[in-house]
């Protein structure tokens, strides 16, 4: 019960923290996507500045090598980004304990989201 505790509360300061997301030129869809993002809880877990936290960062990851549970590994790109957004659970990155929730996002709002990510990068 005590473990429940801590990553409650370790849970709970992730997502008070004041920093805001990075100034960045946003095209109108990845306008639309960091306010999904922000609306949607992507924050709680990405960091509020998308930096990362309990989740990984959302800045500077386009291209980057990432590695997955099991042993495979691969480039973050967009298709990685959709794919990792809808089906949370089909390649589990090496680093991260918290499984990312399933949410209820539409195709379009998954590009939005995914334009903000590719924005954070450039």
């Amino acid at each position: 019960m005590r473990k429940i505790l801590v990553l409650i509360g370790a849970l709970a300061l992730v997502g008070c923290t004041s920093a805001q997301p990075l100034a960045v030129d946003l095209t109108p869809s990845a306008e639309r996507g960091l306010k999904l993002s922000q609306q949607s809880g992507c924050a709680s877990c990405h960091g509020a500045d998308f930096g990362g936290g309990t989740g990984p960062t959302w800045q500077g990851i386009i291209g980057q090598s990432v590695a997955f549970k099991g042993g495979s590994s691969g480039v973050v790109d967009r298709d990685y980004l959709v794919e990792a957004i809808k089906y949370p659970d089909k390649k589990l990155r090496v680093g991260y304990s918290v499984a990312m929730p399933y949410n209820n996002l539409t195709d379009d709002q998954i590009s939005d989201i995914v334009d903000y990510i590719e924005a954070l990068s450039q």
